[in-house]
């Protein structure tokens, strides 16, 4: 008879949940869907041609060492060009120590958790937020505050009276988690003046601010934003950079920037996660930032999006119902939309994959509930031809919704657009 593993499992394992986003992308598996729910980057958008250089380069010249095992902390070339490219493009000035080269972005979060988090703490972040930053936080038995957002962010007046409730309760939280630029799933940015405040608002509760920002570079028009971490006098944020947006997502290269006692225990802690991030990928990186192929590939991603979020724009305004709300994202990859009050994005979900046409329900986003009416597209990686079909598709799906819901439906709605 089989072993049970039944009562074997740790508390860890038994907080694992599974994304719901990637149980319902499961549906999608069938001929002629046509799918805006999940956050790819576009193949096209692939540096293929001037790669093969830089991958020839390494493995002529630096082959040895791109084949090994290397250190924890990374290739020590990438992390001081990392260095020096966040103080000339973001205005952060960091030292090769400052930096610590993760496996993405993401594997970066997680030895962060790791590092700061136990079981009952609690962290701040906004309503909706970003979903892998849930479910980091939920392995490690955290519990997740979630403060209201609207078309420019977290509201900093909102986030003050969370900070004053939980401190009056002897409550303070580990750290906030933003992602203020392009934030995954809502596309709002939030501006400087803003950020400034929760800034200060952090220094005032003596709280960490882990400031994710994997789509800063894909701005498609405006002026850039300064990162928090631009403003850190006091080494209080903690920076999680990648390159799976503005180069490619299989080097899985991405990294953190914080205080050398930081990196110094999340080192500590990738070491018994995986010894290294893989090193040509770093060494490919780093020979891309080098021969200057990164900004202006960067550019050509931007141009791509953008036109992407103009033509998807443009098809919502042509097949959704009036009684629909979205927003116009300045960068990124994302579209938020909102039904109106009393519709059921997720019941809505079924009958638009009925129709081949998908998109991201947007409850799994907040982290204390809500958003019933809520929903994410993605622009980026659709043809445009998809994009006029499965936008036309999802307009009729709704409207289909609106009219046999018509008297059960509110007129208010979430305000993040």
């Amino acid at each position: 008879m089989a072993i049970s593993f039944e009562g074997r499992y740790s508390q860890a394992a038994a907080r694992l949940r599974a994304s719901e986003i990637r149980e319902l992308l499961k549906l999608l598996n069938k001929p002629g869907m046509i799918s805006f729910a999940g956050g790819l980057p576009n193949p096209d958008a692939f540096p293929v041609e001037g790669l093969k250089p830089v991958v020839g380069h390494v493995m002529e010249e630096h082959a040895r060492d791109a084949l090994q095992y290397g250190t924890t902390e990374g290739h020590n070339k990438l992390r001081d060009a990392i260095a020096r490219g966040m103080e000339e493009h973001l205005g952060v000035s960091q030292r090769m120590q400052d930096i610590v080269i993760t496996s993405g972005s993401e594997q970066a979060l997680y030895l962060v958790s790791k590092v700061l988090l136990n079981a009952g703490d609690r962290v701040i972040t906004d309503a909706p937020t970003y979903l892998g930053a849930l479910l980091t936080f939920g392995v490690f038995g955290a519990q997740v505050e979630g403060v209201a957002m609207d078309g420019d962010g977290m509201i900093p007046d909102a986030l003050e009276e969370k900070l004053c409730y939980l401190s009056a309760r002897n409550e303070s939280p580990k750290f906030i988690y933003l992602m203020p630029s392009f934030q995954n799933p809502t596309g709002v940015t939030m501006p400087g003046e803003r950020r400034r405040r929760v800034y200060e608002l952090a220094r005032r509760f003596d709280l960490l601010v882990v400031e994710d920002d994997p789509y800063g570079f894909l701005r498609f028009e405006g002026k850039p934003e300064p990162p928090i971490k631009s403003m850190d006098d006091d080494g209080r944020v903690l920076y999680l950079g990648s390159f799976s947006k503005i180069l490619a997502p299989g080097f899985r290269i991405g990294w953190l920037a914080a205080p050398p006692d930081v990196c110094n225990k999340v080192t500590l802690a990738k070491q018994a996660e995986d010894l290294c991030t893989e090193t040509f990928g770093q060494y490919v990186v780093f020979e891309a930032m080098r021969s200057n192929l990164l900004f202006p590939h960067i550019a050509k991603i931007v141009a791509l999006y953008r036109a992407k979020r103009d033509r998807m724009l443009a098809a919502m305004e042509r097949a959704f119902p009036s009684e629909v709300r979205w927003n116009r994202p300045s960068g990124g990859m994302f579209i938020w939309v909102e039904l109106p009050a009393g519709m059921d994005a997720l019941e809505m979900f079924t009958r638009a994959v009925e129709r081949n046409v998908a998109y991201v329900v947007g409850t799994p986003f907040f982290p204390n509930g809500g958003g019933r009416n809520t929903f994410r597209l993605n622009f980026s990686f659709a043809s445009d031809d998809e994009i006029d079909e499965g936008i036309r598709r999802l307009g009729a799906v709704i409207r289909e919704e609106i009219d046999a819901r018509a008297p059960d439906l509110g007129e208010e709605y979430i305000d993040v657009v």
